[in-house]
């Protein structure tokens, strides 16, 4: 299944599931963002985030950690991740330490990882 495809109709930034946070495309954060809501990565941050679901788009770039519910990642990740719930798309790039309950992996994406199962 091609998780692009999945989510491609879907505008995370107009979703209607009330307040997010969103890093606009060419926005660059450095710190901590934390939300109840979703997290909206098209720019780039450096640090942790902490949300119920969090959307790294194509364009959108994370160094750091995250904390979540949902993690879905179409652009790049770094670093080291806690989720139940990791999908990450076939243009997903991702480094690091995932540590889920549920993972999917959509064929293509690049991965140089270690897994550990919660």
């Amino acid at each position: 299944m091609n998780i692009r495809s999945r989510f491609s109709e879907i505008d995370f930034l107009n979703n209607g599931t009330g307040s997010g946070t969103v890093v606009a495309s060419e926005a660059k954060f450095e710190g901590r963002i934390t939300s109840p809501n979703l997290i909206t990565v098209a720019g780039f941050v450096k640090g942790e985030l902490n949300a119920s679901e969090i959307v790294i788009e194509r364009e959108g770039t994370v160094k750091g950690s995250i904390f979540s519910e949902h993690l879905i990642i179409i652009g790049k990740f770094e670093g080291e991740v806690s989720s139940n719930k990791i999908t990450i798309a076939s243009s997903g790039s991702v480094k690091g330490k995932l540590s889920y309950k549920r993972l999917t992996i959509d064929d293509g994406a690049l991965l140089d990882v270690s897994f550990y199962k919660i």
